[in-house]
């Protein structure tokens, strides 16, 4: 049934990565990093230069971190229909789905997360662990997490292991608390919000405090709940990069699953039928949230263009195919994001004309074609003179 399943997820991992144009952060990674990220998606765009190309490698890495997720949850979980449960609401959750979709490297810190919590017990998983050091400076979460459950544990020694591999973490990568402090601790929710649907984060946050004041606690809670903690802590005085905790707050869902059976299991069946109503409104939501993600082109039918989430996705491909349909391989802009993003469609860097999403003296607007009928102005000269043979309305 998993591969069943994993099938008809890669189509939709797919369908939308075909159909999003290049975003600004995929943009920054792919021509303004330094980073292994980088060094990978780059060497992908110089020879196959597609939106899908640099990203299939995250598609890959997220199905097999759906499928170590369902072998995690087949050891925390009492029978393999809970697992597949747990491993369909985790591959439903909007930041597993959206960051399947998009370049980015919240996947490959989830599937060295997934590889440690099924063999941390072994030679194996310490192996894992100090990859992990070099790989990135997210999995100092991890050790955290790691170290507090081996002390939880009683296991001293690893406790130790754990936070020298913490300490050398922070040591090697720094940590970042420089700027003006400021609260962006309602921030940070909201996001943790959104990136697990509002009503099934509800109900995870619930989990993590359950199994914190009332029940026995395991590696996987502790990680979780130590992103989660570490993430908000860290809001009171500064904003915090969300994808450097995600991938291991998201590893609680199995935590809140089993939380679920066991609360629906403890009683008889004519006493079920309120958490099972509450079980589909919650699931439902998170299919609704997935159904808006990749049917968002749809969403231009009611919203203005600046307020749809992923307009730059479309104003980036169709402003660069408008452009090629002219026969302009180059512009300026002061906008290096959108620079960044035309550079992935072939549109280099020259002094004219002249290209803004801002009004200019003496610019021509062109009306760019996002998707479903929405436009959006983008506005075009040349340094010295209006170009009035471009047509307004493209």
């Amino acid at each position: 049934m998993i591969f069943a399943y994993l099938l008809l997820y890669a189509i939709v991992l797919l369908y939308g990565a075909s159909k999003l144009g290049i975003g600004v952060e995929e943009a920054k990674i792919i021509f303004a990093d330094n980073g292994w990220l980088h060094r990978l998606a780059l060497w992908l765009y110089e020879r196959w230069p597609s939106e899908l190309a640099v990203r299939l490698p995250v598609i890959a890495v997220t199905l097999l971190n759906i499928a170590l997720f369902w072998l995690l949850a087949k050891r925390y979980l009492k029978k393999p229909q809970d697992a597949l449960l747990a491993a369909i609401v985790f591959s439903l959750l909007p930041a597993v789905l959206g960051s399947g979709v998009v370049l980015s490297k919240a996947p490959f810190v989830l599937f060295v997360t997934l590889l440690f919590l099924l063999w941390y017990r072994s030679w194996f998983g310490q192996i894992v662990a100090i990859g992990a050091l070099f790989f990135d400076k997210a999995f100092a979460v991890l050790f955290l997490g790691t170290a507090l459950y081996e002390l939880y544990a009683k296991r001293y020694k690893r406790a130790f292991f754990y936070a020298l591999l913490f300490a050398l973490s922070l040591w090697l990568y720094g940590f970042d608390v420089g700027g003006r402090p400021r609260s962006y601790f309602l921030d940070t929710f909201a996001t943790f919000s959104a990136i697990f649907s509002p009503l099934v984060f509800l109900y995870y946050f619930y989990s993590l405090y359950r199994v914190g004041v009332k029940e026995a606690k395991d590696i996987v809670w502790f990680v979780s709940a130590t992103a989660f903690l570490f993430a908000l802590i860290l809001s009171f005085r500064q904003r915090i990069h969300m994808v450097d905790f995600a991938p291991f707050a998201v590893v609680g869902v199995v935590v809140m699953v089993r939380v679920f059976l066991h609360s629906l299991r403890v009683r008889l069946p004519k006493y079920r039928k309120k958490h099972l109503i509450a079980f589909w409104i919650v699931f439902g939501s998170l299919l609704i949230n997935d159904l808006v993600f990749v049917f968002n082109e749809l969403l231009f039918l009611t919203l203005p263009p600046k307020r749809h989430f992923a307009y730059r996705y479309y104003l980036a491909k169709n402003l660069a195919k408008t452009l090629h349909s002219h026969k302009i391989s180059c512009v300026y802009t002061k906008e290096r994001s959108l620079a960044l993003q035309l550079r992935f469609y072939q549109i280099e860097k020259c002094r004219d004309p002249i290209v803004s999403l801002k009004p200019m003296a003496n610019a021509t607007k062109w009306k760019i074609p996002l998707a479903m009928g929405a436009k959006l102005p983008i506005f075009v000269t040349y340094s010295n003179i209006t170009s009035p043979q471009y047509s307004p309305d493209l």
